[in-house]
């Protein structure tokens, strides 16, 4: 791919603080051989941070500041997707902090192959307090949207939702979000991106993985207690039980901290599938 491609990068913002903010949008402001649009969607009104989009702004990054309605994540998400002037969407989350060549990385995955739909990169996790035991074990790994499978460019089934982007050209109508899916206020689930890759291989559109497009992702002190983990497998049961299929994992090997969790998270993990079932089928 030649240098200076112009593309489209959203993130949006719940209610994350700035101090957890501002590293990944300085870092969008230094990405190299890349021309790109920065649409950052904040869901709560914050001047200070509309200041610095607006002072982060240079001849190949512009940094677009809009507020919108605090609503799920894959309503912001489309939003952002139908803002977008170029047919490449790259997509982070407001915590996560990118290499220089993050952007120019990810899209270049894109000219591996023509029927490259969706494209997701590596992350590994940035641990903001010292880490527990149970932070070892490669199933809560994935909970925490970390990804390694290498340095190279392959083939995948999935993506993590922290570093992904997809050509909304090739996709057409195809580009969005199920707004059922995803987080949003007071719920931990997710499943957006599983949903949008399993639409798009239907459709005979492939998914690929780069690891040499690194974000790292910044961990916070609220979910590393052992209670979110359980409300995290809890929303993953009820998110398996509305995707359908056999449960995977991004970190397929198994350690012993793996053995010694999975007994505990059975249960949420379990209670989330069935409710989400009985729910379903109260509806139908």
């Amino acid at each position: 791919m030649k240098a200076n491609k112009k593309i489209s990068v959203v993130l949006t913002r719940y209610n994350e603080s700035n101090k957890l903010i501002n590293p990944c949008l300085i870092a969008l402001s230094k990405q190299k051989k890349i021309i790109a649009t920065v649409y950052f969607l904040d869901q709560k009104k914050n001047r200070e941070t509309k200041e610095l989009c607006e002072g982060l702004t240079s001849t190949n990054i512009k940094i677009v500041y809009k507020n919108i309605p605090a609503k799920p994540l894959s309503y912001a998400r489309n939003l952002g997707i139908n803002l977008a002037k170029t047919e490449l969407v790259l997509f982070i989350d407001c915590d996560a902090i990118p290499t220089q060549n993050w952007a120019f990385e990810l899209a270049q995955a894109f000219e591996v192959n023509k029927k490259i739909a969706i494209a997701g990169g590596k992350s590994v996790a940035k641990w903001l307090v010292k880490p527990k035991w149970y932070h070892k074990s490669n199933i809560l790994m994935d909970m925490y949207s970390t990804i390694d499978l290498g340095n190279g460019v392959k083939e995948t089934e999935k993506i993590v939702g922290v570093n992904f982007g997809l050509n909304k050209g090739l996709l057409k109508n195809g580009a969005f979000f199920d707004e059922n899916l995803g987080r949003r206020p007071g719920s931990l689930m997710s499943g957006e991106e599983s949903d949008l890759c399993s639409r798009s291989e239907k459709k005979g559109f492939l998914t690929f993985y780069t690891g040499r497009a690194i974000v790292k992702h910044q961990i916070q002190k609220d979910r590393m207690q052992f209670s979110w983990v359980l409300r995290r497998f809890y929303y993953a049961g009820c998110e398996k039980a509305i995707l359908g299929g056999i449960p995977k994992t991004y970190n397929t090997k198994r350690n012993i901290y793996d053995r010694l969790l999975l007994p505990v998270i059975v249960i949420p993990y379990l209670m989330g599938f069935l409710r989400s079932k009985i729910k379903n089928a109260v509806k139908t």
